[in-house]
């Protein structure tokens, strides 16, 4: 059992998560690999800025800054575009700035919010500009799914699931969760009371370990298919009667007890045919989300990426070979000087 995420982190997860090639890894391992391609001279020369009117302060200088500051943390993410731009130009694949935006708009339509609101609001949370949002998110996101086209297909089979799921019936219940390491004989014995009581079964769903289920008292709402939800999870609660509690569940996350409270009867004024173009948009989107990560993980593993930079020499000799700018500065401790003392 595990709290479904929201279209927001799935939207950054499919990229960030990613970040691959697109080409069958077998393909890939037989091409030569390339020698590295260094960066001209003149290029890495080139000044960023000037000081005293014609001291030059180059790019190689400034990039030795910032990768001295957060180079580590940034380089996974550098080195998973860089796998994409290799095998989309490989593949004649791109995408324009005109796409980018449609994408950016249909996502924002689909959360509800202005892109004014989703600058102002959301990227702070990410610690992120638009800018990056655009090149670290979107652009990755699309220049997958084009690699990842011919590899998701929707069938009548999943239009009728994905209209099950939206509108067919429905078991409204009320569930309690108990991470996978505790007790299980004390969870049996919390189980007698839970199952006799109402007000036994309230309280233990209003104390779980969950913070989103202790929060809604454990009421949740599931439908056949609910992408996210373990197959025992729903096949028992469309097993149960109202008023019905479930044995004690084991799942991957945790042990479960469910108790059905009410069957929501499907929506008779919905029309197949009508949502049929929705229901594929949506279908093929949940897909790709799904194939994305898969697709990378044999990419990846094909470009077997050797991580040669691991952080300033300075750290490594402060804090050990696995020093970052982060951890460093985790462990000094900064004191403010008593006024009139230097």
């Amino acid at each position: 059992m595990r709290i479904k995420p929201t279209r927001l982190r799935r939207l950054a997860a499919c990229a960030l998560a990613a970040g691959g090639l697109g080409v069958i890894a077998d393909a890939v391992a037989q091409q030569p690999a390339p020698a590295p391609a260094a960066a001209p001279a003149d290029d890495l020369n080139r000044p960023v800025a000037y000081i005293y009117g014609n001291v030059a302060v180059t790019r190689a200088e400034f990039g030795e800054f910032l990768m001295a500051r957060g180079g580590t943390d940034k380089l996974d993410l550098f080195i998973n575009r860089k796998i994409i731009e290799h095998e989309c130009a490989r593949r004649n694949v791109a995408v324009t700035q005109k796409e980018m935006e449609a994408a950016l708009l249909d996502d924002l339509a689909g959360l509800s919010f202005s892109k004014s609101d989703f600058i102002k609001q959301v990227l702070p949370r990410y610690g992120k500009s638009l800018y990056e949002w655009m090149e670290d998110v979107i652009r990755p996101r699309l220049l997958l799914a084009k690699l990842c086209h011919d590899r998701v297909t929707v069938a009548d089979a999943d239009l009728q699931k994905q209209f099950e799921r939206e509108f067919g019936e429905k078991r409204r219940m009320q569930i309690i969760m108990w991470p996978k390491g505790d007790d299980l004989k004390a969870i049996q014995e919390t189980y007698g009371k839970i199952r006799a009581s109402q007000d036994e079964f309230d309280r233990a769903a209003r104390a779980q370990a969950n913070p989103s289920l202790a929060a809604a008292c454990g009421n949740i709402t599931v439908a056949r298919y609910t992408q996210g939800e373990e197959a025992i999870v729903i096949e028992t609660a469309y097993k149960l009667k109202p008023g019905e509690v479930s044995e004690v569940l084991s799942t991957r996350l945790g042990y479960v007890v469910l108790k059905l409270k009410e069957i929501v009867p499907p929506d008779p004024k919905v029309n197949f045919e009508k949502e049929k173009p929705r229901l594929h948009k949506k279908a093929y989107d949940e897909k790709m989300s799904q194939e994305i990560p898969k697709l990378f993980a044999e990419l990846k593993a094909a470009a077997k990426p050797n991580f040669i930079f691991t952080g300033p020499e300075l750290w490594k000799a402060i804090a050990g070979p696995n020093a970052s700018a982060e951890n460093v500065l985790k462990g000094v401790e900064v004191r403010e000087i008593p006024a009139g003392k230097k």
